[in-house]
């Protein structure tokens, strides 16, 4: 029997393939296959949309069965880059592509299959450095799952050079020293 979350996981890809969509999945269901599983009750994707065509992808999510409130969505994507879609108490949360970074883990995404839908996810690395990011505990929790899971594998340069350049961004090491002291 199917879960509320494998159709939810379903809906939401039918909708961002129908709207021609880019994006790839993150948080617990791509922890669950890159690194250790752990229990998730609603899906995060960073998706590629421009902003001017937010309100044209809230029709066609309300059409297939998501709920939104559409004043606070476009405050969200104005104020945060993110919004949340709702359907039967689960929801998707959408973080707005918007750096360089996230088009170069774009192209470098893994198709796979999960919970009988193909989806796009991060590289492992990729996954790493946008977990380390927001460096929330779970985030980090997660990033060891993945380092452990692909010890040995990973392209430590790739992951060095990328936390150098996001840290010189942010006028702040945290992303780099964080990952040395992860890996």
């Amino acid at each position: 029997m199917q879960s509320n979350l494998d159709k939810l996981l379903k809906k939401t890809i039918t909708l961002l393939e129908k709207e021609g969509l880019d994006y790839f999945v993150i948080g617990g269901l791509a922890v669950g296959l890159l690194g250790e599983p752990r229990m998730t009750q609603d899906i995060d994707l960073i998706v590629f949309i421009s902003k001017d065509k937010i309100e044209n992808f809230l029709k066609s999510a309300l059409v297939s069965g998501f709920k939104c409130n559409k004043t606070s969505v476009l405050d969200n994507v104005r104020n945060k880059g993110a919004f949340k879609l709702v359907w039967q108490n689960l929801w998707v949360d959408i973080i707005i592509a918007s750096t360089e970074f996230e088009k170069s883990a774009l192209k470098r995404t893994i198709k796979t299959k999960l919970l009988g839908k193909n989806i796009k996810i991060p590289s492992p690395e990729d996954f790493i450095i946008l977990k380390i990011i927001p460096g929330r505990d779970k985030d980090i929790l997660d990033v060891k799952s993945v380092i452990e899971r692909h010890k040995g594998k990973l392209d430590k340069k790739y992951l060095e050079d990328w936390a150098q350049s996001l840290s010189d961004e942010a006028e702040d090491m945290k992303i780099w020293n964080t990952l040395k002291k992860l890996l």
